[in-house]
């Protein structure tokens, strides 16, 4: 079996589902072998979960969080995308592929979860990978719809001439990714060939943009455009949710994945209205949910029934 390993950054606020997030890993995702967090401070499940702990600070990275403020966003949100970004390139004994994941995304399916895939062109083999990106046609309409186009401007800020797929169709803003080392070396290369550190670069395209980068819309712009033969678009259904052990007693139907954001804790079933949600599922199943929301059970039937949807 192809292999990989898994990085992720960590807060303190991530503590809450980081058990769950590394427990559905294992659960899931058959190709990983090792998994590595990423904080400032260790976490009292290392042991118990297998995962290995790194500094934020460590040595081997070339910044720091004070590096990375007054950029129009926190410190801490840019910080986390060059951990994901550099890990390949720094982490001692990482292979050459490296799942990347957010703290707060809970897989689902035991053993069915892949992201590796054997692939030739005329006599060359290659590992490709799969991809995940959602689009406007899969997206209802909550506030993850503005991923679409949040970070369109960022891709061609960091790297001239690079744009997205579909740009303001299509993202993948997907909560995870697959990185190959070598992809992110030619990426490196060629975003430092006037002498400009990437993280420099990644830090002043940011500060252009607002505040408004992202690590997997890069990644993805390049990939498709430079390395194309390695990438399998992946669509799989998941779920944005407020509640991560509510989900995972009650799956929303078909996910793969959710991510359960700490900023959706503790807010009311009206401030959810438009943040909780199924992407690449079943689009009108979700329109109608949120149309009917608040309301009787009865409406949902007449508009059900009436074939509107």
């Amino acid at each position: 079996m192809m292999q990989l390993d898994c990085v992720i950054p960590v807060h303190a606020k991530d503590f809450e589902t980081l058990g769950f997030t590394i427990a559905s890993i294992r659960r899931c995702c058959p190709e990983v072998r090792r998994i590595v967090i990423v904080g400032t401070c260790s976490w009292d499940g290392e042991r118990d979960h297998d995962v290995e702990f790194v500094q934020e600070d460590a040595d081997f990275w070339p910044f720091r969080r004070s590096d990375l403020e007054d950029c129009g966003c926190p410190s801490g949100w840019l910080l986390q995308q060059l951990l994901k970004l550099y890990a390949p390139l720094v982490l001692p004994g990482l292979g050459p592929n490296v799942l990347v994941c957010d703290a707060d995304v809970i897989w689902f399916g035991e053993g069915s979860v892949r992201f590796l895939e054997a692939a030739t062109e005329g006599s060359a083999q290659f590992v490709a990978t799969r991809l995940c990106t959602f689009d406007s046609g899969n997206c209802p309409p909550i506030r993850s719809a503005v991923d679409l186009h949040r970070y369109d401007k960022f891709v061609s800020a960091i790297l001239p001439g690079l744009e997205k797929r579909r740009a303001g169709q299509e993202t993948a803003v997907c909560h995870h990714a697959c990185l190959q080392r070598d992809v992110l070396e030619d990426l490196f290369a060629r975003i430092e060939g006037d002498g400009t550190p990437f993280w420099v670069a990644f830090r002043e395209a940011a500060k252009a943009c607002g505040g408004r980068a992202s690590e997997y819309e890069l990644y993805h712009a390049f990939a498709c455009r430079f390395f194309s033969q390695r990438v399998v678009r992946w669509m799989p259904t998941f779920a944005v949710v407020a509640d991560a052990e509510a989900a995972m007693r009650s799956p929303p139907a078909g996910v793969t994945f959710v991510v359960a954001h700490s900023h959706l804790r503790g807010l009311s079933k009206e401030e959810l209205k438009d943040r909780e949600g199924i992407i690449n599922g079943d689009t009108q199943a979700e329109i109608l949910r949120l149309m009917v929301q608040g309301h009787p059970q009865e409406l949902l039937a007449m508009i059900s029934g009436s074939g509107m949807l």
